[in-house]
């Protein structure tokens, strides 16, 4: 299954523009399965878009949004894009100041695996928080059927004690280890901040960073097949 994350920002680039359009032209090439977003909007102030339902159109896949924020007339929060409907659930993570979560959604038949668990999640910037963060999630994953994959913004690098903490606690691999390409910000990028991570049952069969300024947060992509021995079901 190839699969991308991707925080865009609210879809506003580099340039300062907003366009969900780009943000969509930057994707399509790619020819993602399945693409994870955090930082996407419905219907606030300006321009008013349904940036769910607009990227849904613009990328042929089913959208599911996470509203974790209210504002005016809509929200702001995460969002998984999926060649199909699928079960979803919406977990809100402790938070302080901003209210975070993470968006499970349960995927059938889609890019060679019988099924998957993926996580889209946006955790805070607060170091404590992360912590706390990182338990909650590691608890949801644990209860997750398997093969499970989550994708997000972490706000911290790989030596941070919460994405470590997340790690341990669940099993979980980090796809982009081996690699350990930036992702944060765009064009220039220095810090790696934004992960795939997958149960022990997948591999990783490509891995890459993706080179665009319509964000300042770079989109990540994986290829994850199924290890030689792990029976699909």
């Amino acid at each position: 299954m190839r699969i991308i994350t991707y925080n865009t920002r609210g879809s506003l680039g580099m340039d300062g523009v907003r366009s969900t359009a780009r943000i969509a032209e930057t994707l399509r090439p790619l020819s993602a399965d399945v693409v994870c977003f955090q930082e996407i909007y419905e219907r606030i102030p300006p321009p008013l878009e349904d940036q769910p339902a607009k990227l849904g159109a613009l990328l042929n896949r089913v959208f599911t949004f996470q509203r974790c924020l209210d504002f005016a007339f809509g929200g702001y929060g995460n969002g998984i894009a999926a060649p199909s409907v699928g079960e979803s659930f919406h977990h809100i993570l402790p938070s302080g100041k901003e209210q975070r979560g993470a968006l499970e959604f349960r995927l059938r038949g889609v890019g060679g695996l019988a099924s998957a668990t993926v996580f889209c999640t946006h955790w805070g910037l607060d170091a404590s928080e992360r912590k706390l963060q990182a338990e909650a999630l590691a608890n949801l994953v644990n209860a997750a059927r398997r093969p499970v994959i989550v994708c997000g913004d972490l706000n911290e690098t790989p030596d941070g004690e919460a994405v470590r903490d997340l790690l341990s606690r669940s099993s979980l691999i980090d796809a982009g280890a081996a690699f350990n390409l930036p992702t944060f910000p765009s064009p220039q990028a220095a810090s790696r901040i934004d992960y795939i991570l997958h149960s022990p049952d997948l591999r990783v069969a490509s891995f890459e960073v993706i080179s665009s300024t319509a964000s300042d947060h770079l989109p990540v992509m994986a290829d994850l097949t199924p290890c030689a021995l792990t029976p699909m079901r």
